[in-house]
């Protein structure tokens, strides 16, 4: 029977996508993922997780990624929380694997770790009904397969950003709103177009930051 593990990467970040990765490989097998030197990928310099991401990709097949775009998020987050809209991608993930599982190892988005493994464990159960479900803060640092997990949604998401940067022809950070590049990227932009970007998230209190101070600064 297989363990599966589940993280995202890209909670945080005003430009580009959400990612959320799950993870399986048999059991017996777990030791091989930890071998690898499997950490937090936030631990990890960007050479040695494609490194790793490589290596995991050739040790199982069973991988799956929920890519949650800019527009998607902006469209969701009128009606829900991030916390919803991000639970249903963990379960949509699973799901997505399309293997037996027998445990499944998350990362927990909610405080309440224990209410979050409820609510994966009530999407999942049509489909694996006996399947016990794990869900704990920092997960990724705990268990092997969730580090896994961690590394391939962060590599994805950092794929993604190199298209949206090869496409505009100019550097735009990590997209995350302590980045002085992706601050200076976005600034610029809006005083150019007037506009943000689609691959930013709208409903980040980051741009309204920014329109206001471009704003501001056209009238002195």
């Amino acid at each position: 029977m297989n363990i599966c593990g589940v993280d995202e990467a890209g909670r945080g970040p005003v430009i580009g996508p959400l990612v959320i990765a799950a993870f399986s490989i048999e059991e017996e097998r777990l030791r091989e993922v930890a071998s690898l030197g499997v950490k937090d990928s936030k631990k990890l310099n960007p050479k040695r997780r494609t490194e790793i991401y490589s290596e995991l990709l050739k040790l199982s097949k069973n991988y799956f990624f929920k890519v949650l775009s800019p527009n998607y998020l902006n469209t969701e987050m009128k009606r829900h929380t991030l916390n919803e809209i991000e639970l249903w991608a963990f379960i949509d993930s699973v799901i997505g694997l399309n293997v037996s599982l027998k445990r499944v190892i998350c990362d927990s988005c909610d405080v309440n770790a224990d209410r979050f493994s409820q609510s994966i464990k009530e999407g999942v159960c049509k489909i694996y009904p006996d399947c016990e479900v794990i869900a704990a803060h920092k997960a990724e640092d705990k268990y092997p397969i969730v580090a896994a997990a961690s590394i391939l949604a962060k590599v994805k998401r950092d794929e993604i950003l190199k298209e949206i940067e090869d496409k505009v022809g100019t550097p735009i950070g990590s997209g995350y709103p302590s980045d002085p590049i992706t601050i200076s990227f976005l600034k610029d932009y809006y005083k150019i177009n007037n506009s943000f970007p689609d691959y930013v998230r709208a409903e980040w209190k980051t741009l309204k930051n920014i329109k206001s101070f471009c704003n501001q600064t056209k009238l002195i």
